[in-house]
Parts: structure tokens; sequence; C-alpha cells
């Protein structure tokens, strides 16, 4: 295994900020002929991770501190024909499934980081998107709605109409769901988005709920996180805090905190919801139940706080909250409230318009997942050594 030296800096509140770089290997994978048919019959390119010299590697064996370029990853080699559907092209086409504010959340079942993105006037397009680690594969899971119509939610399909989703998806363990709730609708882009929304991969299916409770009405520049405790959804608009649950099909709100262009993650471990983003550092502690906001210091990682939609993801080997912005990675111990800042040689540097969910931890394989363009190779980070799920 190649070399990899590395150095770090631990900052501590109060204290001189200095990153250090990372010298970091850095491998890629190049493409094989072979040919993997998704759920519709899309033909994929199985990319086979190898170093320079040859030998071959995965997102699991990686070394510590390293980045993996994914060759031949483009995910658009996996859109539609536009030829096909020409009423959804609008200004920028299918580009947008992922530069127009939209996110991501993974499929921790089968390792599939779910895209899924559009709106506005730039992208008329709903259908959904995955990346599936294990074969390194771009899947388009469902085909688009041809004649949408802007302004309306609710195709007549029954579909979601395509939005600019921001951080307003997650998945759902306990259910195989995809959650969706708000964004920016195709058309003038302030239109009425407020259905409470889920995907069932069971089924290949979207339903769209009818909730009791204090619905939190959609918004723009939204945020959400699942909880894999309570099995529950935390979501913040610019109405507050509000919990959605699934199996009882209702909305609660928490606080009037308002939330715009942050992203959030749950530390299951401490029972942590952690919002980072648009220069805002919010904690709540969930065994509390009084859901109030938190200021924690965030000295090294001023620049991750300040962004807006920054990548952010709790980390299970570690046991760390983890950010990533414009090429530099921010690890969080949320229980001495110390940054680390790693500047690794070798990953993306820039995301448009925020990451949002796009970096996601994959426990499978125990690294982190970004895509940051649909023309862009999907990168992969390996913050600790080994692979797979936590001893």
């Amino acid at each position: 295994m190649p070399p990899n030296r590395r150095a770090e800096q631990e900052i501590r509140p109060g204290a001189a900020v200095r990153l250090c770089r990372v010298e970091s290997w850095r491998r890629r994978c190049r493409s094989s002929a072979r040919s993997c048919a998704g759920p519709v019959g899309l033909g994929i390119t199985v990319p086979l991770c190898a170093g320079a010299d040859g030998w071959s590697a995965t997102p699991a064996d990686m070394p510590v501190d390293s980045w993996l370029d994914v060759s031949g990853t483009h995910l658009a080699a996996a859109v539609p024909d536009m030829n096909r559907y020409p009423a959804i092209r609008a200004n920028s086409g299918p580009a947008s499934v992922v530069v127009a504010w939209c996110g991501a959340a993974l499929d921790r079942r089968r390792s599939r980081l779910i895209v899924w993105g559009g709106g506005h006037a730039d992208y008329q397009g709903n259908e959904l998107y995955a990346f599936d680690v294990p074969s390194l594969a771009w899947l388009r899971l469902t085909e688009p709605f041809p004649t949408p119509v802007n302004d309306q939610e609710i195709n007549a399909d029954g579909t979601p109409n395509s939005r600019h989703t921001y951080n307003g998806l997650a998945y759902l363990d306990h259910a195989d769901r995809l959650f969706a709730c708000g964004g920016s609708l195709s058309g003038i882009g302030f239109a009425r988005c407020d259905a409470t929304w889920t995907y069932a991969f069971a089924t290949g299916a979207w339903e769209a709920h009818h909730p009791s409770g204090s619905p939190p009405g959609g918004g723009i520049g939204q945020c959400c996180a699942y909880d894999p405790v309570a099995k529950t959804v935390y979501f913040g608009n610019g109405k507050g805090l509000f919990s959605y649950a699934c199996e009882l099909d209702t909305w609660t709100q928490l606080n009037s905190d308002p939330f715009y262009y942050m992203t959030l993650a749950v530390d299951p471990t401490r029972r942590l919801l952690i919002g980072v983003g648009n220069k805002t550092l919010a904690v709540y502690d969930l065994t509390a139940g009084d859901f109030k906001r938190q200021q924690r210091p965030a000295a090294g990682a001023e620049s991750l706080v300040a962004a807006g939609n920054p990548g952010s993801d709790y980390d299970s080997r570690a046991d760390r909250l983890v950010g990533w912005h414009q090429g530099i990675v921010y690890v969080l111990d949320d229980h001495a409230w110390t940054w680390t800042v790693k500047v690794v040689a070798g990953g993306p540097v820039t995301s448009a318009n925020g990451t949002y969910g796009r970096w996601r931890y994959v426990p499978s394989v125990n690294a982190f997942i970004l895509v940051v363009a649909w023309d862009a190779d999907v990168s992969v980070f390996k913050l600790t050594p080994g692979g797979g799920p936590a001893p």
C-alpha cells in the first residue's frame, strides 16, 4: 500500500488557527467494459478501482486521510434522453439535478446515495437517481413525468413535481423510505410546496401524505435529519423546528427557531441534533426534551459554519460529526467541542450553490461519498481505517 504521510491540528476555542496540509496519496478508479443494467434498463459502466501500479482497491480499503476519485462516474451519463422528454428541459436541463440547490440522502440499507432535484426555472424532470456504492455505478430509479405543470406540486400521475430540494431529503431507516418536504417548485419558484412525501423503495412508488398535527408548511432553504433512535425526522425552516413521525403520520412543532441554508445531522450516541451553516452552529440536546438552541464554539471551523448548506454528517466509526466545504474536511468532537481541520490533497475543491446532503457517511465501507456536479466524478474520502460497520 502506498505511503500516506499526514499532519493535522486539533483546534480548541481561543486557539490560534493554523491549517495543516495533509500530504495524501490519491487513487483513481478506471472504468471497465462491464455493463450494469439499472432498474429502468439503463446501461451504466461499472468502474473497477486501480492504482497507478495496477493493484485493485475499493472504498473500504482506502488508506486513512485519502481521496478516491471514481473515474467515469458522471451523473450526466445516467440522465434521460431529452429528445424523449422535450417538455422537461427548462433553462438548464438535468445538470440542475445537482447544481440547482439540490440535495441527497443515503439509503443505508443498500448503500446508495439517492439524489433528487431540479425545479424553479432550471429543470422540470422529477426522476430519482442513486449512486450505488457496492458497484460504484449510477442508476436512474424512476423515469421523469413527461408533461409536468408549472407551479403545481402533484403531477397527474401522483408523483411530486420537480423542485430545488435543498436539505429537505432524508432516508427513513426503519421504514425503508425516502422523505421529502418543501423546496422551490418548477415554475416561478415560490408556488405552494408543502406536501409531505415519501418514496417506498420496495414498491417504487411515491406517496403524498395527509399528516395530522402541525405541518411545517414546506419552505425554501429548509433542512432535515433522521434520528434512528427515535425513528423521527427533524425538520427546520423559517417557522421553526418540527418533528415528523412516519408511522403516526403526525407533525409536531418543537420551537420557533429559524433555519435557513443549514445542514442538520443527528449524533445518536450523545443524542444531539446539530445544525451547521449560514453563520450558525446550533445544537439541541435530544434527551432534554425542551429543544432549546445552544450555541457552541466554531474556532477552526469558521469557514464551514459560515457557508450556506455545507456538507455535514455523522460518522459512526469515528463517532464524530464530519463536515466538508471547499475542499477542506472538518471533524468535530462534540464531547469536548473541538474541531480538527484536515486539508487533504486530491479531493474536489468546490461545490456550486452548496453541498447539502451530497456529502454522506456510508457505514458499509466506512467512508464518505461526495457528489459536487453532474459532470464530475464521484469522490470518496476515508477518515478512519477499515471497512464495514463499527464493531
